[in-house]
């Protein structure tokens, strides 16, 4: 297959490495030209462009089988409400309709952020749980990327939770230290949703299946068999650690505060390699 990756950072990279292995041929996207050179190691072509850019991604992608789109909003370009509604609509919405009408076949990078709380009730969330917290932008504009995606019948959305372990990647130590440096101590999201994290080569491993089973629809991806400790135990922990203060945790940034099933793709032969990050830091 021909496969166009949209978004060439940490997951882009790995993902174009492990699909050429496998005989595919790779154009790849950056943003920025003097990031050509480098990411020409890992694909076949690399194209400079934003997804916003409708006319030169159609063109790019003129021959492509699938588009995968893994961009992902900076989180140093999310400080405000405002900052949030802008950037999230630019690097999510505007991809996901640009690479909708590049090609029939589009593979989308989502977030569990569309569930909001998870909605009443003990059951776990799963795919048919109904999305929520429209208003809040991160949960808003995935929302909106997603139906864009899915207007297409080849259309397929992997909800993922929060992604790490790649090359260069923040640590949850460092990201309690970014929340005290750049947030003045806050968390933007739910003191008690499980901080349910995945690693990034999870998250290649799951696009890789996508594309060999020929999934379409949604499918929530992480540990189907295990539930994470909450974002305030963790979180209270890695403080108490560092020596820090504890978090003031905003609710802005909703998640689900029960355990959330991966049922679907497991059913499909899938599932994690990588153990809970945070599992350590509960151990009495």
């Amino acid at each position: 297959m021909h496969i166009f990756i949209l978004g060439m950072g940490h997951v882009g990279k790995a993902l174009a490495a492990n699909l050429r292995a496998s005989g595919h041929t790779i154009t790849g996207s950056t943003t920025t030209a003097d990031k050509v050179t480098e990411l020409q190691e890992h694909a076949d072509e690399v194209v400079v462009l934003r997804g916003a850019e409708t006319e030169k991604l159609v063109a790019a992608a003129s021959d492509c089988d699938v588009i995968v789109v893994t961009v992902a909003p900076n989180v140093k370009n999310t400080r405000t409400v405002e900052e949030r509604h802008k950037h999230y609509a630019d690097v999510l919405v505007a991809s996901c309709a640009s690479a909708r009408q590049a090609c029939e076949r589009v593979i989308f990078l989502s977030s569990f952020s569309v569930y909001g709380d998870g909605g009443a009730g003990d059951e776990p969330v799963s795919e048919t749980t109904a999305t929520s917290n429209s208003e809040e932008p991160s949960s808003r504009y995935y929302q909106e990327a997603e139906q864009q995606v899915l207007s297409n019948a080849g259309g397929c959305v992997l909800r993922f939770p929060d992604m790490y372990g790649a090359p260069g990647d923040l640590t949850f130590e460092q990201r309690v230290a970014m929340c005290h440096e750049y947030f003045g101590g806050k968390a933007i999201f739910s003191a008690d949703a499980p901080l349910y994290a995945i690693h990034f080569e999870d998250v290649v491993n799951a696009v890789v299946h996508a594309l060999e089973q020929q999934l379409h629809g949604i499918y929530n991806v992480c540990d189907n068999d295990n539930l994470p400790g909450t974002n305030k135990q963790i979180f209270d922990a890695i403080c108490a650690n560092s020596g820090l203060t504890a978090l003031e945790f905003l609710d802005q940034i909703k998640a689900p505060l029960k355990k959330i099933s991966a049922q679907k793709i497991y059913a499909t032969g899938y599932q994690v390699a990588h153990p809970d990050p945070n599992a350590h830091l509960l151990q009495s």
